[in-house]
């Protein structure tokens, strides 16, 4: 509902257990390569991760031989494919990525990935549990961004030639209209969205304390003592020490504080969205600096939480009570993305949505002010705009619907004859089948 754009899959993929179980005897197989794409070389761990992450993300049961044998070879193609398109914008030199959309991108993936879990302690002890750290994920990763991006770019740009007439639109009805899925039951909705934050008063309290561990510091206190003494970080344990780092592997506001300093020098109060830093240069190269940190977290308190449900409360008050929904929308929601079209985020299949929706929507009609309701994300107040039964498609009801399916039909084609041409031109190998059996269940 809030996320962005395309599936960075290593991303994910580091995060579930087992996936880098690659160890002993199966090591060096798994590091073998299973295909060459001209000098680029798709290795059997990166299969076995992808195969594994589809497999988990459609609830399929990865040691089933039948379903694996359905999901590999595809996988493989599409791995294949990539490497293709990617290989077609290095080649383009109209195509840019800056490292503002790099950081964007990073950014929005690893706070998709927060949102996996329930809370940030959660999300912590999952990546020490895997041996990483934050910033570990994003030096991992960030080359991968980046070859997202090229790849998404070129791919729009090609997308961008394809144009689907009326015309088209009831032939492809025509043809496949047996074989169209039935829609199922489904809701349009907007929402408010109202984040559970600290406070003005909790950032100022928090803002206080590590003003006062700044001063301790500038009288006298070790760094690296006062690290372990007061860091909510995990590096805490080692006196803040985050080792080496380049430009684009830390948040900008946390990277360009860094930078300015000069060997044994400490900032000042730094603040980004994990909160309150205080940052030692330890030393320093041309383009790499090897500092340590403190952190104080500015997690809300229990009034923070009774304040923000209060707030959304009276909000949704407001809208039952006739208040202009799109004003309340566009002042006090923080989905950008949603805000600025009057909190609207579409239609939902029913049986898709959060829990948390579907049960407090259950008995809803159009036009009903539902809410607060508490996700992992906040509080929403929600509004339905409409609703639909289960029903079959026709070009009267649903022709925005068959006009999408059609133009993405056309697309494949489109796509797919593209790649083909590219692959015409390009050396591939694929290791027969019988290399990598063994790693099947």
């Amino acid at each position: 509902m809030m996320g962005w754009g395309f599936l960075l899959t290593g991303l994910l993929a580091a995060m579930i257990p087992g996936l880098a179980c690659a160890q002993d005897s199966t090591q060096e197989l798994l590091d073998a390569p299973i295909a060459t794409v001209a000098d680029r070389v798709i290795l059997m761990s990166e299969w076995e991760a992808q195969i594994t992450l589809l497999a988990m993300q459609n609830k399929r049961d990865i040691n089933d031989p039948m379903i694996r044998d359905s999901l590999a070879p595809a996988i493989l193609e599409q791995m294949i494919n990539d490497e293709l398109i990617l290989i077609q914008a290095e080649r383009d030199t109209l195509l840019k990525v800056t490292q503002d959309e790099i950081n964007q991108a990073l950014e929005e993936h690893i706070n998709s990935l927060r949102g996996q879990f329930k809370t940030e302690e959660e999300y912590q002890s999952e990546l020490a549990r895997e041996g990483l750290t934050e910033r570990e994920l994003r030096l991992r990763y960030r080359r991968d961004v980046k070859n997202q991006l090229l790849k998404q770019k070129l791919i729009q740009r090609k997308l961008g030639e394809v144009a689907i007439s009326n015309g088209e639109v009831r032939e492809f009805f025509a043809t496949y209209k047996d074989s169209l899925p039935i829609q199922p039951e489904g809701i349009k909705l907007a929402h408010i969205l109202i984040p559970v934050e600290a406070s003005d008063k909790t950032v100022e309290t928090t803002r206080a304390q590590i003003t006062q561990i700044l001063g301790k510091i500038e009288n006298g206190l070790d760094f690296a003592d006062a690290a372990r003494q007061y860091s909510q970080d995990m590096t805490a344990e080692t006196g803040g020490d985050l080792g080496w780092f380049g430009h684009g592997d830390m948040v900008p506001a946390f990277e360009n504080a860094a930078f300015a300093l000069v060997p044994g020098q400490v900032s000042g109060v730094v603040r980004t969205r994990y909160g309150f830093h205080l940052i030692k240069c330890l030393e320093k190269s041309a383009d790499k600096v090897h500092a340590s940190h403190i952190l104080l977290t500015l997690a809300p308190t229990a009034a923070d939480s009774t304040a923000t449900y209060q707030l959304a409360d009276s909000i949704a008050t407001a809208a039952r009570d006739s208040a202009d929904y799109c004003l309340l929308a566009q002042t006090y929601s923080k989905d950008e993305e949603s805000q600025k079209n009057c909190g609207e985020l579409g239609w939902y299949p029913v049986a898709e949505m959060f829990p948390e929706f579907k049960q407090a929507l259950a008995d809803a009609k159009i036009g009903d002010i539902v809410g607060p309701v508490s996700t992992q994300f906040g509080w929403h107040i929600l509004r339905v705009l409409d609703r639909r039964s289960e029903h079959g498609l026709t070009l009267k009801d649903d022709w925005d619907a068959i006009k999408e399916m059609a133009r993405r039909e056309k697309t494949g084609r489109v796509v797919s004859d593209w790649i083909e041409g590219i692959r015409a031109e390009t050396y591939v190998d694929i290791r027969p089948q019988r290399e990598h059996e063994r790693l099947t269940p």
